[in-house]
């Protein structure tokens, strides 16, 4: 495990599927949760540089989510409506009643997801770079039939643990735009390895539950015109996972919405440029 940065704590909750390792910065003020993405990614790897940044003025958390970083093993599927259910339990043992939840990527579906199904806990909402969000993925059945093999996910995991510059080139090209240098690139690629290396996959559950032949099974577009709490979507201007229309897209369904395209940015813009990203967090919270 990578240490967390100076004031950021690590905690772990026990559930019968298995347990949910945290961090926590701040004493007071609104509680912020922050859902990290799927396969090689996890709570730290995500928020390092947003966590100590949010916790200034605000309570916040930041879960290994099920079957990734230090919350593995997990029995059982770790779904869509996993997550969903897991952050409910979360919030009640934290007593957090109500929270700001910001999720990238996959973290972005889990936090829309939540959010329809349990307004009265949600006071705000940040999709960056949020899947779950659009009928169909860019190469969709490409996609589809490297979910379905056996051997697609594990193998891409074994080449990013064994071929340190292959695991550069695929954040370079997959999750940056690849513009410009990244800051702590190294470390980010030593953070990726070591997930990739201890789940196995650079697939999560969420992924081969949400991909469907034809279009996508986890599709929130057209239901969030029912989302009411203040919402900001943020996303990387040249995201090669997620385009950048399906932001638009979203932004446009949810009421009273705002939309912030990083210039320059890919799938991970809390890494890419993290200080531009911080920005637009801080005044999000700081505004509602």
């Amino acid at each position: 495990m990578t240490a967390p940065p100076q004031g950021v704590e690590v905690d772990q909750i026990e559930f019968p599927a298995g347990k949910i390792r945290f961090y926590r910065a701040g004493s007071s003020g609104p509680a912020i949760v922050l859902l990290h993405g799927g396969g090689p990614d996890n709570a730290m790897l995500a928020w390092r540089h947003a966590i100590g940044v949010l916790a200034a003025d605000h309570r916040v958390f930041a879960p290994d989510l099920p079957g990734q970083g230090g919350s593995m093993p997990w029995r059982g599927s770790a779904n869509q409506r996993t997550f969903e259910e897991v952050l409910r339990w979360l919030l009640d043992a934290w007593r957090v009643p109500d929270a700001v939840l910001v999720g990238l990527s996959m973290g972005g579906s889990i936090a829309a997801g939540f959010a329809l199904r349990n307004p009265q806990r949600v006071r705000g909402l940040v999709l960056v770079d949020s899947t779950g969000m659009q009928h169909k993925m860019p190469h969709h059945f490409l996609t589809y039939a490297l979910l379905r093999t056996r051997f697609a996910g594990p193998l891409a995991a074994k080449l990013l643990r064994l071929n340190r510059s292959f695991a550069r080139l695929a954040l370079t090209r997959g999750f940056f735009a690849g513009a410009q240098a990244v800051p702590d690139l190294e470390s980010i690629v030593d953070e990726v390895v070591a997930e990739a290396g201890a789940r196995g996959s650079v697939f999560a559950d969420w992924h081969a539950d949400a991909v469907d032949r034809r279009a996508m099974r986890i599709n929130h577009l057209p239901h969030l015109d029912r989302i009411q709490c203040p919402v900001m979507v943020i996303h990387g201007e040249r995201d090669a996972i997620v385009p950048v229309s399906a932001a638009r897209d979203a932004a446009d369904a949810i009421p009273g919405s705002s939309l912030r395209v990083i210039s320059g940015a890919g799938h991970w813009p809390n890494r890419e440029k993290p200080n531009e990203f911080n920005a637009l967090l801080r005044e999000f919270v700081n505004a509602h």
